[in-house]
């Protein structure tokens, strides 16, 4: 698939659309008994091995599964749902974080539109709320850029984080 597609598609936010489409080929191959080898692709490597057809059906089920799932496929890697298990707290936070702050902006917005509607700056600028919500997103990028910051990451801005937590 990285060969088949350009460079400039794979990024983070891809990762489970080419998963997803790297197993629906794998299930199709294994349904149809039909998988070319990397190298040589007139060359089946399904032909090779006797596969009978409860195993075949058996694996077609689990990708089946497997796809269905969607997202929480990772929570299917130990390390990752270990990490998530004991360490759910800090998950738990960030989403509470990101959530309050998801709110904030729908207000903000809803706010803006209201005492704005041709432009009007200085009564935008002199609503109480929205002082009151520029000021708390304001606390909550410093108190999620302080605990990323705690926690050994390397977001040190806090333009990219408002793009991480609102994108």
């Amino acid at each position: 698939m990285a060969e088949n597609n350009p460079q400039t598609l794979f990024h983070s936010g891809s990762l489970f659309h080419f998963l997803f489409e790297g197993m629906d080929i794998l299930r199709t191959a294994i349904s149809v008994r039909q998988l070319p080898y990397y190298m040589m692709p007139e060359r089946n490597l399904m032909a090779e091995r006797e596969l009978d057809v409860k195993q075949q059906c058996v694996w077609v089920k689990s990708i089946t599964d497997m796809i269905n799932e969607g997202p929480r496929i990772i929570l299917r890697l130990k390390k990752i749902s270990h990490a998530i298990e004991w360490h759910r707290e800090p998950l738990l936070w960030y989403s509470r974080m990101r959530t309050e702050l998801e709110m904030l902006f729908l207000e903000f917005k809803n706010r803006h539109l209201r005492l704005n509607p041709i432009n009007n700056g200085p009564v935008y600028e002199t609503d109480p709320i929205v002082k009151a919500i520029v000021k708390r997103k304001g606390e909550i990028f410093r108190e999620v850029l302080l605990r990323m910051l705690q926690e050994g990451s390397s977001v040190d801005d806090a333009n990219k984080l408002f793009g991480m937590m609102l994108s």
